[in-house]
């Protein structure tokens, strides 16, 4: 974990805490913006199911300050083969839907500038996810960001902090509440590859700072392709490895989605570089640890 720190300390310039610095944050016109992203999948017949995928990302800019919120959910029901036999009878058909996955996530970050590339964090976040042997997790953290490259193409950041997480575990699970301690770093980049497709990774890890056996590693990767000035379409594809994960779950997880997105608000006037910055930021959020025995 040390190492990781020293590598990372290395590649990020000096902290600039001059007043020239300072003034060019403190002269940025206020932004605002807000998005809604909405997939799904329903299904009759043979299979019967429903999944439901919904985000709201929002955040507000002035001067030095920024603060951000994100929520999301997913759920899904369907009708059960309780019977393992690979066909719905009459029987579990009569049944009908029965939750299968459900996941509430949200987070709430504050950051303050030390000029246009570097600013420092605090958030809050929190998920509810029974399925994958959580009744809540909450967590806390502070930290350092840095953007790297900011260009008309190519938006690059990098993230060290520290969180401490409370996890609650679903009855059965024994110890049933744990408190995580870790060192965390991220390296994000947006690339636009022409005027209505973006491509997006997020790439970063958690390392238990008591235990550095008990680590997870989390990637993203995204693309979008603009539909309207308000409307793009999303492929995502995001996996979880959890080196110790919960009692009784597998340690990887993979989750491909397509959803629509809406520009419901954009004050910046070009809804091009902030906006891809702040996606990598907050958009692909890693709020704990991602498991779902219906996704490993």
């Amino acid at each position: 974990m040390l190492l990781l720190w020293g590598s990372m300390a290395l590649a990020v310039d000096e902290v600039e805490f001059a007043a020239a610095d300072t003034t060019l944050t403190e002269s940025v016109a206020p932004v605002t913006t807000l998005s809604a992203e909405l997939g799904g999948a329903f299904a009759s017949g043979n299979s019967v199911y429903q999944t439901l995928n919904s985000a709201l990302t929002g955040s507000q800019r002035w001067s030095a300050n920024r603060i951000s919120l994100d929520g999301s959910t997913n759920v899904t029901s369907s009708v059960i083969d309780s019977d393992g036999d690979g066909i719905l009878n009459e029987t579990e058909r009569a049944v009908g839907l029965a939750e299968s996955a459900r996941r509430y996530e949200g987070e709430l970050r504050y950051d303050r500038y030390l000029g246009d590339k570097q600013s420092l964090y605090a958030l809050l976040g929190g998920f509810v996810d029974p399925f994958a042997g959580y009744d809540r997790r909450t967590h806390e953290q502070l930290g350092y960001s840095r953007i790297f490259v900011d260009d008309n193409a190519t938006h690059l950041v990098g993230e060290l902090g520290a969180d401490v997480a409370q996890e609650n575990y679903v009855e059965g699970i024994e110890p049933n509440t744990s408190t995580v301690y870790a060192g965390r770093a991220m390296v994000g980049v947006v690339h636009q590859l022409n005027e209505s497709v973006t491509v997006s990774e997020k790439a970063e890890t958690y390392v238990n700072i008591l235990d550095a056996d008990d680590f997870r590693v989390l990637n993203e990767l995204a693309i979008s392709s603009q539909i309207s000035s308000a409307l793009s379409l999303k492929l995502s594809q995001a996996l979880t490895y959890d080196n110790v994960p919960v009692t009784g779950y597998r340690p990887m997880d993979m989750t491909t989605m397509v959803t629509l997105v809406a520009t419901l608000l954009d004050t910046s006037g070009d809804g091009s570089s902030s906006g891809l910055i702040d996606d990598l930021v907050d958009g692909l959020a890693s709020n704990g640890r991602d498991r779902s025995d219906e996704e490993g």
